[in-house]
């Protein structure tokens, strides 16, 4: 019988969604001109809620401004569950959602102090990250596209006044809604043989047309392709001894099995 997971294990979302401890982070310096400056941290993690996260690192430093002149950077979050009010913090991690692509937004403040800049810069954004952008609070104006390639890892606003920020990040769930076929259920589509010690493995599904792709447990991609009919082989002559999983998308949905190579 195929199983619709509710709840997607660890081992799939570690495999597949590469995430360290089922996290995507991402770091961004916010300083200005004069050498000021705050590392803020966004993401999303398995474990986080949508108010404050202690655990998670999600420390509340208390919503004091800083003395006059003092540039200043840090998140916004409301506190719905213990103090009912807005915290400050330096990190801000939003739950991982049951779908393709969703949507997170993320709340800043900034004291200007004595600059005339704000200076955002970051690193390359991890993997499953499909855009993130920043706006003003009013949201008409992007100030800041983050840069997915690498190329550029930095920009500037330059508008003084400006003080309170949206971070606008899409992110891509592979595992979301997933259905899981139990290795005796052939039903959708089959893998044989399985185990094998032999240097081919073959595909047979319900219907023509659908693609397919290999991961390690670590999450790696191995192999990827489309088949146009109800059926493919693979070539696993260079993979080693150990348990890989193949995820066919089909009919708008998502299956998995494993694959284990003697």
């Amino acid at each position: 019988m195929i199983k619709i997971l509710l709840i997607v294990t660890t081992l799939f979302i570690n495999s597949l969604m590469v995430f360290a401890n089922t996290r995507i982070e991402v770091p961004v310096e916010l300083s200005d001109e004069l050498g000021s400056n705050y590392t803020l941290v966004f993401g999303v993690d398995s474990s986080a809620t949508d108010t404050w996260d202690s655990l998670l690192g999600e420390n509340n430093f208390g919503r004091w401004p800083p003395p006059a002149g003092q540039f200043h950077a840090s998140f916004e979050i409301f506190d719905s569950i213990r103090l009912q009010e807005l915290v400050w913090t330096y990190k801000d991690f939003r739950p991982i959602i049951d779908s393709p692509h969703f949507y997170v937004r993320y709340s800043i403040k900034v004291y200007r102090g004595d600059g005339e800049l704000l200076i955002f810069t970051w690193n390359t954004m991890p993997q499953y990250i499909d855009s993130a952008k920043i706006t003003d609070r009013d949201e008409e104006l992007d100030l800041v596209d983050f840069n997915l390639s690498g190329t550029k890892k930095s920009d500037t606003a330059r508008n003084r006044y400006w003080n309170e920020y949206y971070v606008k990040v899409w992110y891509s769930n592979p595992l979301a809604n997933i259905v899981y076929e139990d290795d005796n259920d052939n039903s959708v589509f089959s893998v044989y043989p399985i185990p094998t010690d032999g240097d081919k493995v073959y595909v047979k599904a319900k219907s023509p047309g659908f693609s397919y792709k290999i991961f390690t447990e670590t999450g790696i991609e191995l192999i990827a392709g489309k088949s146009e009919t109800d059926k493919t082989e693979f070539n696993i002559t260079d993979l080693t001894k150990g348990i890989y999983f193949i995820v066919l998308n089909s009919g708008g949905g998502q299956y998995v099995k494993k694959l284990v190579r003697l």
